[in-house]
């Protein structure tokens, strides 16, 4: 754990970079204080906060008058934070928890209940699911759209159920992509580095007539391993990706609109499992092996506009994935299509409708460690949403409810309720009251995953987690109050608290087998978790701006019954596994009109990190994850206007840092320092 002089020395050390530095380095260089070529930082706040999102509603709508707890990272965030991956940008917004585990695999979550596959987060790119039905959670080291390519990231702490359905507990991430004719011409992108070995990527937008613009991309990336923590020896976990697609977009007429994507990818990385469990002496191993995931998507959506204030949208999307490693070996096809009508009734009622339809084929081959049934499951569902404005553009109340019919859990209501009061144009005030449930993945339905099998005297022998049908989804039930300030244009400040009960949350019943002992999958946990969450923006120069997140974090979990004690060892996992305490500080600094300089800090309190080994108390780990402070900084320089060149260096302050602590089968992995370059051509 740091220290409280080193924990001191890390923020004196990000307040020089972000505040006296910029400063200081202006002067000195005869900066002018008049307007720069940057769109983003010769944007107002006042702009910023009238920044269009479509995430919680589903329509478009402001972000000062939106009742949510919501944080958009720009493309232009991306750009400037040096982010090399989805999963790294995500760390700019309040509340979300981002652990890299290894060079491939992050941990990410929102308010609590972190972990390689946080099952209560759900993530979107374009408003298409890539939350495992396999597995549940998302797995990160497959999501690799091209950075350049996306418009922003729309990220919403607290559940969103009734928009989106099951499975959006704690939040909703949305990444969405820019249209075709906003990435028109050619862009080249080629790096180097000590981590990031080497990343390419070509993209070209053209025009295919006057209403209807194209694009198509390539891009891969190479990256180095990192280094076991216990031993400093090279943890294997190489990881290489290869992504290539399309997007078209176009206008019928006035009133329609319709898009048209694809994606293709492969990756793969090397990795070592630990504990490997065998079904024979010596039972367990350390196995280095690899790992390969493939798989590919398209996506049509249509929209009709009748007027202005009444539309019907409806889309489609195929999605294919397979992985296969050692452990296991899944696939899944999933086609989805949701239609939706939005319409104004009178002056005061904003009516948003809609119905959904999944069906979704796995083909899963048994392993000893883990089996997965292959299975085919249809998911039916309806919304209904009014937007009452009581006093138009001051005072709206938002009500509405979302039915779900899963083949799991049958039936599934999840109804919300919102307030929204703007008294002025520089305050606005929220509260909300959602339900949100998680529905069971195919593992805590019927699958098998193998903890142990040390035989007596050296364990329990053969203990393996394994589904039940009798699984029911996991509730919660969350308050939420927010607040909105803008006082001047260079200022704002974003505040959300929230209080929301678990119930139902999983937990394990031990029960025999002519195998050895089942632990079961069975409902037994609730408790509750509560905190605040602070997003500020400050510009005190044309040329200078300093963005600031904090996020508090507090949890109690206890058992129904203690039948075993997995029953309190679970309730004090959930309890520990995210930090308490996390703030970041960004800087963006224009030198001159073709240099600029970006920094990053980051804190994060300890807590603990658990998986299976240490859940089924068999090779206990020590699973504390000490707080740690990050440092990134990069350098931009533009030598013509087509061209952009960057010098970038991550974790800055520890020549390697352990994040996460032994995720599901990976060695607790130090995540190294590291620096790298590359350069963008447009044409």
């Amino acid at each position: 754990m740091l220290t409280n002089r080193r924990y001191a020395r890390m923020i004196r050390m990000g307040l020089v970079l972000s505040g006296f530095l910029s400063l200081e380095v202006s002067a000195a260089l005869g900066m002018s204080t008049g307007p720069t070529d940057n769109l983003y930082l010769d944007m107002d706040l006042s702009q910023l906060m009238q920044v269009t999102i479509t995430s919680v509603s589903k329509k478009p709508q402001t972000l000062g008058n939106t009742p949510a707890a919501v944080f958009v990272i720009s493309q232009e965030d991306i750009r400037r934070s040096g982010a090399t991956s989805i999963a790294e940008a995500l760390a700019m917004a309040p509340g979300i928890q981002v652990s890299q585990i290894s060079s491939s695999k992050w941990s990410i979550s929102s308010r609590g209940f972190s972990g390689f596959i946080s099952n209560k987060l759900l993530v979107l790119i374009d408003g298409r699911s890539v939350y495992s039905p396999v597995y549940s959670g998302v797995f990160w080291d497959a999501q690799t759209t091209m950075l350049e390519d996306i418009d922003r990231i729309e990220v919403i702490r607290g559940p969103g159920g009734t928009i989106w359905g099951a499975n959006a507990v704690n939040g909703v991430i949305n990444i969405i992509t820019k249209k075709a004719q906003d990435t028109q011409g050619g862009l080249l992108r080629a790096g180097f580095g000590t981590q990031e070995r080497l990343q390419g990527a070509v993209r070209y937008g053209t025009k295919i007539n006057e209403d209807a613009f194209a694009r198509f991309y390539a891009m891969g990336n190479d990256r180095e391993s990192n280094r076991l923590k216990e031993s400093g020896l090279d943890a294997g976990d190489s990881w290489n990706t290869m992504q290539t697609g399309f997007r078209a977009d176009g206008v019928v007429g006035t009133r329609n609109e319709w898009t048209l994507q694809g994606d293709l990818f492969r990756n793969q990385g090397d990795q070592i499992l630990f504990p490997y469990w065998l079904s024979t002496a010596p039972y367990v191993v350390s196995k280095h092996t690899d790992f390969d995931d493939n798989g590919g998507n398209l996506l049509a959506g249509w929209q009709h506009r009748f007027g202005e204030h009444e539309r019907l949208s409806l889309q489609m999307y195929y999605d294919y994935a397979a992985r296969d490693e050692d452990f296991y070996n899944i696939s899944y096809r999933t086609f989805d299509a949701a239609v939706q009508y939005e319409t104004r009734l009178g002056a005061r009622h904003d009516i948003t409708a809609g119905a959904g339809f999944r069906h979704i084929r796995g083909d899963n081959e048994a392993t000893f460690q883990s089996y997965f049934p292959s299975r085919t499951d249809e998911v039916f569902s309806l919304f209904l949403q009014d937007a009452f404005h009581l006093i138009p553009d001051r005072l709206i109340i938002t009500v509405g409810s979302k039915y779900e019919h899963t083949p799991y859990t049958g039936s599934e209501w999840q109804p919300s309720g919102k307030l929204l009061w703007a008294p002025s144009e520089h305050h606005s005030y929220w509260a909300s009251i959602v339900r949100a449930v998680r529905t069971p993945s195919v593992l805590e339905d019927g699958g098998t995953v193998t903890f142990s099998n040390l035989p007596p005297p050296y364990g329990m022998g053969y203990v393996a987690s394994s589904g039940s049908e009798d699984f029911a989804a996991e509730t919660a039930l969350s308050y939420e109050l927010g607040y909105r300030w803008q006082p001047y244009q260079s200022f704002s400040f974003d505040l959300a608290l929230f209080y929301t009960e678990y119930d139902d949350l999983y937990t394990f019943r031990p029960r025999p087998s002519e195998r050895g002992l089942d632990l079961v999958f069975t409902n037994g946990v609730a408790g509750h978790n509560y905190g605040a969450e602070v997003a500020m923006t400050w510009k005190p120069k044309s040329w200078l701006s300093l963005a600031g997140t904090y996020s508090y974090l507090q949890s109690s979990y206890k058992p129904d019954t203690i039948v075993s004690p997995l029953d309190q060892n679970i309730s004090d996992l959930f309890e520990k596994m995210q930090p308490m305490h996390q703030f970041g500080l960004r800087s963006s600094l224009d030198l001159t009109h073709n240099w600029q300089l970006n920094a990053w800090l980051r804190y994060t309190d300890s807590f603990t990190g658990g998986n299976v080994t240490s859940i089924s108390a068999e090779l206990p780990v020590d699973g504390s994850v000490d707080g740690s402070a990050d440092l990134s900084v990069n350098l931009i320089w533009k030598p013509r206007p087509d061209m952009e060149c960057m010098l970038a260096g991550q974790n800055l302050l520890n020549s390697g840092q352990l994040y996460y602590n032994s995720e599901h089968l990976t060695p607790p992995t130090e995540i190294k320092r590291g620096v790298f370059g590359k350069i963008i051509w447009r044409f």
